[in-house]
């Protein structure tokens, strides 16, 4: 027992003297003059080491070890240790098992040359230096709490970095690699938690690595990324699997980002997603090049300015650096949700395509949103929407597309009918639209047309439109609520018309009109116009051509106080098969009231002339007509009409003065006259058949050759107190009343011109020239109707009897 307390005495003793010797002779006299040299030589840096000492417990204690250059220190600490195998020290080497760093700092920079500053550190450098007698092996470093500044000299601007809180464990092997496990945090806000481990083979540099990064603000490495330095923001996870050989970076990356923003000038979107990417990056040439896939669980944009914002976007996008390309995207804008197909062909040009169906019952709201035009009721039907987004040369993004329609339907403000069967192909821009070949149907009819919109701001719209019996022409101007008509030129079966003018709703309750135009009518046209308003006006069965001058101002829904001119004529035209030449017709309606203030035209040789004026704003519609007429030859009018096989003939003149309310004809009164002249009128319905009441054959076969008359219309009615008809050998005379019925009442004298009368010899003959001394010879009643009259004659006896004696008298 003695023996051995001695030899631990001796032992302890042997340490203990030992450890003197290291501390006060062999460790600061020449370890650290070997140590500074050796990391002199080595790293080609200045370095400098406040103390070595040695601790049972610690091993080898450095102490303020400080590695720099003539600018910046490159490696520091306050506290380094290591354990050493004490063997190898007789055959002078140092063997250090693994290094200690307690809050190192250390100053990473790459340099212009692509190079690293700490790659010196594990070069040899061939300085003259005195050849040492030990030598110094190295086999692990540990690094807690350290601190890296990262400075990249490669960029235009200088870019700096700091990572705190360093756990490191670095493997050497020395000169030819190293092997590493690290973790630490990026300052920045929020922090950017890191974890790498990998290996780096010094001489020929190459590196393979794992990466992992969380909360990495994407605006950290901006400056690495080119052109696209200013368009990402956000918070990433991150992993990567690094390979740096021959100079070329290659990165296998996956990462999640959520709230991303993609920002530029004014678009802007807002993202959540996955990212697995591969990156291949040129440390010579900063090539960067890159390939890969995003799922978009949620993504917003806005900036897209026809567009409006786009909300819930999800799908997958392929890309690379100069594509991405999405197939099955599925989003919200402009209230729909559609399916889209998405593609930018080149990042350079910054070009966005995009594809997608929808449902067109979208489009009232867009176009009143978008172009402020409210005339869509309604719409049905799908549609195909091509898209190609880009920016100007100002950088504000534009649109340009196309819609294609087919068997669409569209309802119009203020159109009862609704547009069916639409299929078309738009082609538009912010700049405006076209169409070419569109064909729909309306009211059963089927329609083509083609046009062009320019400028959404203040839309200028050119189109054509054509069917079977129309073909349309317009050019006018939406500025604001206003329409303004260049041109509206077209033509309808025979017809042609041409507007141009002003349309104002700025006030919807009374739209305001200014208009003019011409309106080429071809009359028969008019059965085909009227057909559904105005049925009975194929039973007038007008011909002919009708031109007409017009303007017209004022609100279109007080239209009887709008002002109207309207002046119109025609060579020739017809009505019930009568026809008229050299027609002239002037129309004025202002305040209203509507006046006619000349009518004149040609009739069957004479001439028909009238006024008129219309009281617009009284319940009943009052008015007043005047016609007339003179000149006209009945042989020929008669032959344009059914009664044409008659004998009638005569020149015709009269007037007319009418005054009326409406369509009541209990409110139409008025007077007039006529004369008729150098006529043959016996074979006239109302006439046929009077002549033989007389009994003689002479007499029987009486040619009526004139009519005149005075007459008032009054409660339906027209009445005459001066009926007159006159023959060579009789005059019919009396009153007369005729109804809007057609039916007929009167009683006519019956006044015998003896010194006409034929005599044949006969007691007849005798008889009758002596009652026709007498004057009245009797009376004609009328009744019946205008087209089947009935007639009864009444003998006159106190005229005969007069007659007689005068006779004998004078005998």
């Amino acid at each position: 027992m003695k023996k051995f307390i001695i030899s631990v005495l001796i032992l302890f003793l042997i340490l203990f003297v030992g450890t003197v010797y290291l501390n006060k002779v062999l460790l600061p006299k020449k370890i650290k003059a070997l140590i500074v040299s050796t990391l002199a030589q080595q790293t080609g840096k200045s370095v400098t080491l406040k103390s070595l000492e040695f601790s049972f417990l610690k091993g080898l204690v450095l102490r303020e070890l400080v590695i720099s250059d003539n600018q910046n220190v490159i490696l520091s600490t306050r506290q380094a240790t290591c354990t050493i195998f004490i063997w190898p020290i007789f055959k002078k080497q140092i063997i250090i098992p693994n290094i200690n760093l307690k809050a190192p700092y250390i100053f990473l920079e790459r340099r212009p040359d692509n190079s690293f500053n700490l790659q010196d550190f594990f070069v040899p450098h061939q300085a003259a230096v005195k050849k040492s007698d030990f030598s110094i092996a190295v086999f692990k470093l540990i690094i807690s709490n350290g601190n890296i500044v990262f400075q990249d000299d490669t960029l235009p601007v200088k870019l700096k970095k700091e990572v705190k809180n360093i756990q490191l464990s670095l493997q050497l092997g020395l000169p030819v690699k190293l092997k590493f496990n690290l973790s630490a945090e990026l300052a920045s806000g929020p922090l950017v938690f890191i974890n790498a481990s990998g290996e780096y083979k010094i001489l020929s540099q190459e590196l393979a690595a794992s990466l992992a990064l969380k909360n990495l603000s994407t605006s950290e490495f901006s400056a690495y990324y080119g052109n696209f330095g200013d368009l990402v923001s956000g918070v990433i996870d991150l992993q990567a699997q690094i390979n740096l050989k021959n100079k070329m970076l290659q990165v296998n990356l996956t990462s999640r980002g959520d709230n991303l923003i993609f920002a530029k000038d004014n678009f802007k979107a807002k993202l959540n997603s996955n990212l697995q990417s591969k990156i291949e990056y040129n440390l010579e040439t900063k090539k960067l090049e890159f390939n890969g896939t995003c799922d978009v669980w949620q993504a917003d944009i806005l900036g897209l300015e026809f567009l409006g914002q786009i909300k819930d976007l999800n799908g997958k996008f392929v890309f690379n650096q100069n594509s991405l390309i999405a197939d099955n995207l599925k989003a919200e804008f402009l209230g729909v949700r559609f399916e889209i197909k998405l593609g930018i062909k080149d990042f350079s040009t910054r070009m966005l395509y995009i594809n997608t169906d929808f449902d067109l019952s979208i489009l009232p709201a867009i176009a009143k949103d978008k172009i402020d035009f409210s005339l869509i009721n309604s719409a049905s039907g799908k549609a195909a929407l091509s898209l190609k987004i880009q920016p100007d040369h100002q950088g504000v993004w534009g649109v340009q597309g196309s819609l294609l329609l087919s068997g669409a339907g569209l309802k119009l403000d203020k159109v009862v009918s609704p547009i069916e069967n639409i299929s078309a192909n738009l082609e538009f821009s912010q700049q405006g639209l076209s169409w070419l070949d569109t064909k729909f149907k309306y009211q059963g009819v089927n329609y083509k047309s083609s046009g062009t919109l320019y400028d959404f701001t203040a839309p200028k719209i050119k189109l054509k439109l054509y069917s079977d019996d129309l073909s349309l022409a317009a050019d006018f101007d939406l500025l604001g609520k206003k329409i303004k008509i260049a041109q509206l030129k077209g033509k309808y079966l025979d017809s042609q018309f041409l507007v141009s003018g002003e349309i104002d709703q700025s006030d919807p309750a009374k739209p305001q009109v200014d208009l003019n135009g011409t309106i080429n009518l071809e009359l028969s046209n008019l059965n085909k116009l009227l057909e559904k308003t105005c049925p009975g006006i194929k039973g007038s069965s007008p011909l002919g051509q009708l031109d007409t001058q017009f303007s017209l101002n004022g609100s279109v829904r007080d239209f009887k106080n709008c002002y109207l001119r309207v002046k119109s004529s025609s060579s020739n035209f017809s009505l019930y098969g009568l026809k008229a030449t050299d027609l002239s017709l002037d129309y004025l309606q202002e305040l209203g009231i509507a006046k006619l203030p000349a009518l004149q035209m040609a009739f069957y040789d004479g001439m028909i002339e009238g006024s008129g004026a219309l009281s617009l704003n009284t319940t009943e519609l009052a008015y007043r007509l005047e016609l007339k007429a003179s000149g006209i030859k009945l042989e020929k009018l008669i032959l344009d009409t059914p009664s044409k096989q008659k004998n009638i003939s005569g020149i015709f003149l009269g007037e007319v003065k009418l005054n009326g309310a409406g369509s009541d004809l209990n409110k139409i009164d008025g007077a007039g006259s006529f004369v008729v002249s150098q006529g043959r009128l016996g074979d006239l319905n109302l006439l046929q058949g009077l002549g033989k009441l007389l009994l003689t054959k002479d007499l029987g076969n009486i040619e009526f050759t004139g009519c005149t008359c005075d007459f008032l219309l009054k409660d339906k009615f027209i009445n005459t107190d001066n009926f007159k008809l006159t023959s060579s050998i009789v005059n019919l005379a009396g009153p007369i009343k005729i109804g809007f019925d057609r039916s007929l009442e009167g009683a006519l004298d019956v006044e015998i011109l003896s010194e006409l009368v034929p005599l044949g010899g006969t007691f007849k003959d005798v008889t009758t020239a002596i009652i026709g001394k007498g004057g009245k010879f009797g009376v004609i009643k009328l009744s019946g109707t205008l087209s089947e009259p009935k007639y009864a004659f009444k003998t006159a006896v106190g005229n005969i009897i007069q007659g007689l004696a005068n006779m004998f008298l004078k005998k």
